[in-house]
């Protein structure tokens, strides 16, 4: 009997729900289905190199670089299965790579854009809790609607990491930095105070969650913190909260619309504009290093960033004194005014002449800069131009 993709592919699944995750597992199914529809009555011993080559181009014209690699994947998997129990003697995907994927930019929520969606009025109070905690915290979305009150200690300003809601199934997270200790900042302590008064004193519901193994599954009660208002259940899964809630919001608020796993990107962005350390971001997170901070999560809000002259001022005040720039140009003017000389003017055409500055002799700044410390970066500016025009004036 001649082995064909179609009995090789089903070989495969068969074995994959052993080992894959149920969200995995569907994926796959829904790709698989698609090999078999294009190539499956094909003699897997009669496919060449060129037949694979060709398929790619017949599935480019439909799908991302990425899903095509997703196809690719089942495969490899297939063929050297079939390679392997000698059903062939050449591998016909030798030499094919994956196809270049471009990781797609973050769209965070500017604090504009936060703002707007506060002002918006909401009969559900959890989904508006949910999404504010999402951006305080950085919890992927699995993770919020998966949060319970037996994983919050609010008298240690924490909650704990240990489960996810994927497509209507509760697992523990895939990877082991994924289950953590989550700080909780004073803004996501009150929203989970004011959630408490709404959803903390439910009955505990029994949750059926599926193991690391993707076979083991342990039933136990607990207590959800967040409800889908129109069904006052916990929400199912990701799409109905975009659905229900979070789409609306966006809508309602006048913002372009992106999903709720936005919020992640929100908190890892805004966290590194404000200057909080990539390190500590990246604990937050649930990942052992700042490499996925830099590659997808990372981007710089420059319509939200601090003024960094003032923090470079406020980093050096200790050496070289405080220096307070909305009072600067006053304090400079009447610090300079006593130690110019009565027949003193400005230099003819410099840049000072042009914008109303004083210049001065090496002898008056050494003066001002032990009358008034506080001006030291401004005089050190004034020194290297006296510096460059060889301390000469021009007098009338």
């Amino acid at each position: 009997m001649t082995q064909t993709i179609n009995h090789s592919i089903d070989a495969y699944l068969s074995y994959r729900q052993i080992k894959a995750a149920p969200s995995t597992l569907n994926s796959e199914r829904s790709k698989a289905f698609k090999l078999k529809e294009l190539i499956g009555k094909w003699p897997i011993s009669a496919v060449t190199h060129s037949d694979i080559l060709q398929l790619i181009q017949t599935l480019d014209a439909q799908y991302a670089n990425k899903t095509i690699n997703e196809f690719l994947i089942i495969l490899r998997a297939v063929f050297n299965r079939a390679l392997r129990d000698g059903a062939i003697t050449q591998n016909p995907l030798t030499d094919i790579s994956n196809l270049k994927v471009l990781h797609p930019e973050p769209e965070p929520f500017t604090l504009s854009e936060l703002a707007s969606m506060s002002k918006v009025k909401s009969e559900c109070e959890s989904g508006r809790n949910l999404y504010q905690l999402g951006v305080l915290t950085g919890l992927r979305i699995c993770e919020l609607l998966a949060l319970t009150w037996e994983m919050v200690d609010l008298s240690r300003a924490q909650l704990r990491v240990t489960i996810a809601l994927v497509d209507n199934i509760y697992k523990t997270p895939k990877t082991a930095g994924s289950v953590r200790t989550v700080e909780l900042c004073d803004s996501a302590i009150e929203i989970l105070q004011q959630q408490y008064l709404i959803t903390g004193h439910k009955k505990a519901v029994n949750f059926t969650v599926l193991q690391a193994d993707n076979k083991t599954k342990k039933t136990q009660p607990f207590s959800p913190v967040f409800y889908n208002s129109k069904t006052n259940q916990p929400f199912l899964h990701a799409k109905q909260y975009n659905k229900t809630y979070f789409t609306p919001l966006l809508k309602a608020a006048g913002i372009t619309h992106r999903g709720a796993g936005q919020l992640r990107h929100t908190f890892a962005s805004q966290s590194l504009t404000a200057g909080i350390p990539k390190e500590w971001i990246a604990r937050q997170m649930g990942h052992n290093s700042t490499a996925m901070i830099d590659i997808h999560y990372g981007r710089w809000m420059s319509q939200d960033a601090p003024n960094n002259l003032v923090l470079v001022s406020k980093q050096f005040s200790s050496v070289f004194g405080r220096i307070k720039p909305d009072k600067t140009e006053v304090q400079f003017s009447q610090a300079t005014s006593d130690l110019l000389p009565p027949n003193h003017t400005v230099l003819q055409g410099s840049s000072f002449a042009s914008s109303g500055h004083t210049a001065f002799t090496p002898e008056q700044v050494n003066t001002l800069l032990h009358q008034h410390p506080q001006l030291l970066m401004q005089c050190i500016t004034q020194l290297l131009v006296q510096s460059a025009i060889g301390g000469s004036y021009e007098r009338n």
